[in-house]
């Protein structure tokens, strides 16, 4: 009965592959930078709740509203941040576009779509 259960879970659990453009790691690596010149470490926790974020879409990318376009928002939990992204369902694929303090201009990851 429990390896039923356990296969019945993978069927229902649909994990989608994540990949991050260029930019949008760009963006990561420019902030964690300013963040650990502001206190040492702070650039680490930045990173750590960057990637519960991501984890957070490749599970359940949907449950993200539209925010423009077919382009989702996931803010992060700690930081003013947040993952600009869109889905393809055909290939099980999130793209990452940017990830961008919350007081940056909504259009700026427009251009990279």
């Amino acid at each position: 009965m429990k390896i039923l259960l356990q296969k019945w879970k993978k069927k229902l659990v649909k994990k989608f592959k994540i990949v991050v453009h260029e930019l949008a790691k760009t963006d990561m690596r420019q902030a964690r930078k300013w963040y650990n010149q502001q206190q040492a470490g702070l650039g680490k926790r930045l990173y750590q709740d960057m990637t519960a974020t991501l984890w957070k879409i490749a599970m359940n990318p949907t449950s993200f509203a539209v925010r423009y376009k077919l382009i989702r928002l996931a803010h992060f939990d700690t930081f003013p941040y947040a993952t600009h992204f869109y889905i393809d369902d055909e290939n099980n694929t999130v793209y990452v576009i940017a990830i961008l303090h919350t007081s940056r201009h909504p259009d700026m990851p427009k251009d990279r779509f």
